[in-house]
């Protein structure tokens, strides 16, 4: 198996409103995320380039006159996003020869193919959903926490981070009243997202002197030194969660090697919380208890598609009294109903109620003591109800359930390596993205 589980993102490939639901197959995401979003306020697992939160504030600086209700010619487009087509378009040009310069660029895929076809970026060649996938929805939580962005403009960091921007790269008029080189640049370019805005597409053509501007002063890795140190700042300075004492501890001499030995959350958290603060800790053990809840659900779902995929290959089905003896599912069995009261109590001081809730109505049924046999039936049931109740219509299930509790796997998720049992974490809790955000800021070498 690979060493590390697979990210639970969408790609800007994926078909978003598919009937085949790929990911979170026992819905065990929703808390997992609500526990991320407490440990590190604003940050997402898709996120990796702060820069990006630097391209956001020239764009609100570009867009600032027009109303929040604004679109395109196409009816849908609104201005932020016809600036990131821009900016998008303008490093694919600009920089596209390394890809390592526009790596992880969303979109970067889109604006090659629409390059190679000779047709500029719109909202048919662009992403299916921007305000998600784009790197404004992408960083735009993120952005708001540390107050770039307030109320679809800039907020007082916003302003803060595009004044320094705009002095170290010598762009001083860009913003505010002073003259200078910057207010052609910001001239140049508000005039292309105008254009942009009346034809509901990119206007400029290839020779555009305004495409070194992306490459030159947005590109996603070349921070101005007082730029970095001014987001690191802020990215340390959390009063909403913990976000802050989980970066630095990520950055001293024990945390870089501690994340750099396996990239392992358990093992970071773990030597996390011997010097936390309690109410760090205290939500460090909410996530560690979880997660051992997920994994052992998580290992048993995955041997049972291992051991279906098996029998589907001579097409016949595999029964309740069969996965019931897979040792998995038996150590599932045993453990869930006992954990699952750890996991409620853990859950208590966090959201208590609304967390509480979710857990006992997606999982209770789980934590009742039964045989191994019926267990496993309550796994596969939860299964095709998690799936069933998935935005917006529902997803079909992984697994065939048949009315005499036998079962075959669909063939796209068949399983042909056996469960992890290494009692790793099934969720991410923002170390990567931090990790990246460190290494781009400079904060470790």
């Amino acid at each position: 198996m690979s060493t590390f589980p697979s990210a639970p993102l969408l790609t800007e490939q994926d078909e978003v409103d598919s009937a085949e639901g790929g990911i979170d197959p026992l819905g065990t995401e929703p808390i997992a995320e609500t526990l991320g979003v407490l440990l590190s306020p604003g940050v997402r697992e898709r996120q990796l380039h702060p820069r990006f939160l630097t391209a956001m504030a020239v764009s609100m600086s570009l867009c600032e006159d027009y109303p929040l209700d604004m679109t395109a010619k196409d009816g849908t487009s609104p201005p932020w996003l016809v600036f990131e087509w821009y900016a998008v378009e303008g490093l694919v040009r600009s920089r596209g020869q390394n890809t390592k310069d526009i790596e992880g660029l969303p979109g970067r895929n889109k604006a090659a193919t629409a390059l190679k076809d000779g047709v500029h970026l719109s909202a048919r060649r662009y992403l299916k959903t921007p305000s998600v996938f784009g790197f404004h929805g992408i960083y735009r939580q993120l952005a708001r926490n540390l107050r770039i962005e307030q109320d679809g403009g800039l907020g007082e960091c916003g302003f803060e981070l595009l004044s320094i921007w705009a002095k170290e790269h010598k762009l001083d008029g860009f913003w505010g009243t002073k003259p200078g080189p910057g207010r052609q640049v910001r001239d140049r370019l508000r005039d292309a997202l105008q254009d942009g805005l009346d034809a509901g597409h990119v206007t400029r053509s290839g020779g555009w002197s305004g495409w070194d501007f992306f490459g030159h002063h947005l590109a996603p890795y070349e921070f101005g030194r007082h730029e970095a140190r001014f987001l690191a700042n802020q990215l340390l300075a959390d009063q909403k969660g913990f976000r802050g004492e989980v970066l630095h501890f990520l950055v001293s001499e024990k945390g870089r090697r501690i994340w750099s030995a396996r990239s392992s959350e358990r093992d970071f958290h773990a030597a996390l919380s011997k010097r936390a603060t309690p109410g760090l800790a205290e939500l460090l053990l909410a996530i560690e208890r979880y997660e051992a809840f997920a994994r052992l659900m998580q290992d048993a779902f995955d041997e049972c598609l291992f051991a279906i995929t098996s029998r589907n290959q001579r097409t016949q089905r595999v029964s309740t009294a069969e996965l019931g003896r897979l040792r998995s599912v038996k150590q599932a069995a045993k453990e869930v109903p006992r954990i699952f009261a750890a996991v409620e109590e853990s859950l208590a001081p966090f959201n208590s109620t609304a967390l509480d809730l979710k857990l006992k109505h997606d999982f209770g049924e789980l934590a009742v003591r039964q045989s191994n046999q019926q267990w496993v039936q309550s796994l596969m049931d939860h299964h095709c109800r998690t799936q069933h109740d998935k935005p917006p219509d529902g997803k079909q299930p992984w697994v065939e359930c048949f009315e005499d509790h036998t079962f075959r796997c669909r063939p796209t998720y068949l399983e042909d390596e056996p469960p992890r049992n290494d009692g790793s974490y099934v969720h991410f809790f923002r170390t990567n993205p931090l990790w990246s955000f460190a290494q781009d800021l400079r904060m470790v070498r």
